[in-house]
């Protein structure tokens, strides 16, 4: 992998959070939130959603199910980013209309956010998640004998993380997820704690590999994409060539795509419209291994 450019130790701390922390580096990024809201909220008025399932018992350990119409459909968990502080389901819900529309159902879980509880605890919490919109699949039309996951920024490094999960230690052998997406995620942790993030993440240095991705095993055989946009920081960009350069030297099915002009607002908003580019690469991924 590109350890060479994961080499945050060449950098300053302005230079870190000038690459790394991307309401900075996007100047308009409340707009493109605000624009996300307002398409979650303009698809939960013209489809089938149930809102606010309990899954676990924290404040925010609630999800929005957008179930496919037909019984025995794929399932697709979608990971919310925010660096694991901030944002919510209400934020990325629109990336659910594409794909209900194709016969999957989807998932969009919220967890509890740093620093109410630790990365730890979220980690946990999103494998809770998993677990049980595998159990309770059948009650909205999903099969989950066909299991996916996906997410964005901080939401790719929680669905990593579940690729790195040892279910059989939760007693959970049955698990298998078939394919994942991974946008713009975080795949070495060893940044955080000189970032203007660590006043909520509060991430201790002990901690950090077991919470890196690219430290850990990887235990799941899905089939991957690794997606990015072009306009990402390079160290942005790196860490994602980096943990795609790490499925293929553990012999994993991988794609690594670099979108042209993306930054990192704009290349989630690929999955609105199944005119983009990663909304019809995602209902072919789960499709074709469903």
């Amino acid at each position: 992998m590109t350890k060479k450019n994961l080499d945050f130790s060449r950098y300053s701390d302005l230079d870190l959070a000038a690459q790394m922390m991307p309401r900075e580096v996007v100047p308009d990024a409340e707009t493109w939130l605000a624009g996300d809201r307002r398409l979650t909220a303009e698809l939960k008025e013209r489809i089938t959603v149930i809102e606010n399932r309990r899954y676990g018992p924290g404040p925010r350990q609630v999800a929005d199910i957008y179930p496919a119409e037909d019984p025995g459909s794929p399932v697709l968990v979608f990971i919310h980013g925010g660096y694991w502080r901030a944002l919510s389901k209400e934020v990325y819900g629109y990336v659910a209309g594409p794909l209900q529309a194709r016969g999957i159902s989807v998932v969009l879980p919220n967890y509890d956010l740093c620093p109410a509880v630790s990365l730890s605890t979220v980690v946990a919490q999103t494998a809770f998640a998993l677990r049980w919109a595998y159990e309770n699949a059948g009650t909205f039309n999903g099969d989950p004998g066909s299991f996916h996951i996906a997410g964005n920024s901080a939401g790719a490094h929680l669905a990593a993380m579940m690729l790195s999960h040892d279910w059989q230690a939760d007693g959970f052998p049955q698990m298998q997820i078939k394919s994942a997406m991974l946008i713009s995620g975080l795949y070495d942790l060893t940044p955080i704690p000189r970032l203007p993030v660590q006043e909520d993440i509060r991430l201790q240095a002990a901690d950090i590999p077991g919470l890196s991705p690219l430290a850990l095993p990887i235990r799941s055989d899905a089939h991957c994409v690794v997606a990015v946009g072009g306009d990402e920081p390079p160290l942005w960009v790196a860490q994602s060539q980096a943990y795609y350069d790490k499925l293929r030297q553990e012999g994993r099915t991988a794609q690594l795509l670099i979108l042209p002009e993306t930054h990192h607002y704009s290349v989630i908003r690929n999955l609105a419209h199944d005119d983009g580019t990663l909304a019809p690469m995602l209902i072919n991924l789960v499709q074709g291994c469903a």
